[in-house]
């Protein structure tokens, strides 16, 4: 009886009775590499890196900052120096998820903007004692802020990461 009960328990298992028992190997994909390259591909691959350019005295100098970081303590004096421009003032926190999401736009709007009419600098609420007790005094309770200024006045501000809805503020006060 157990000799038919193997031989039926192989059998349900779809193993050949009177054979030996194999295990199973799972079969896998394998990636072979492609022989032909695309006509793109090949265009970039034909591309100068960066490694392959010569270095100048042009390459050596850091590009002038677009959105300048500015600490609790410099933040009246960047105001005073350029009152004569529209400010945008962003307040974030390293560990925001929304402060970083905006960041690279911010960096954009930054760059394609004219800078003898609009400024962008921002202000790390969390970085200090000074920066924490300077965001409180401003009001701020949600992160990111962004205030505007004129003439190192607040005359807007905003709070939350959607671009398009800073875009449009900052366009109403140019």
């Amino acid at each position: 009886m157990s000799a038919m009960l193997s031989t039926s328990t192989r059998a349900a298992s779809g193993l050949r009775t009177g054979h030996t028992e194999r295990a199973c190997v799972p079969i896998m994909a394998v990636a072979l590499p492609r022989k032909v390259m695309s006509a793109r591909r090949v265009a970039r691959t034909e591309k100068a890196t960066l490694a392959s350019m010569p270095v100048t005295a042009d390459a050596v100098v850091a590009p002038p900052k677009i959105v300048h970081t500015i600490t609790a303590e410099q933040y009246h004096d960047f105001l005073a120096e350029h009152s004569d421009k529209l400010v945008t003032m962003d307040f974030y926190a390293v560990w925001c998820g929304p402060c970083k999401m905006i960041a690279p736009e911010l960096e954009r709007m930054a760059a394609e903007s004219d800078p003898s009419k609009l400024v962008f600098a921002k202000l790390d609420c969390g970085a200090t004692n000074e920066s924490k007790k300077l965001a409180m005094s401003l009001g701020i309770k949600a992160l990111p802020t962004f205030h505007l200024y004129k003439n190192s006045k607040i005359v807007d501000t905003m709070t939350g990461a959607k671009v398009k809805s800073l875009a449009d503020l900052i366009n109403k006060h140019l």
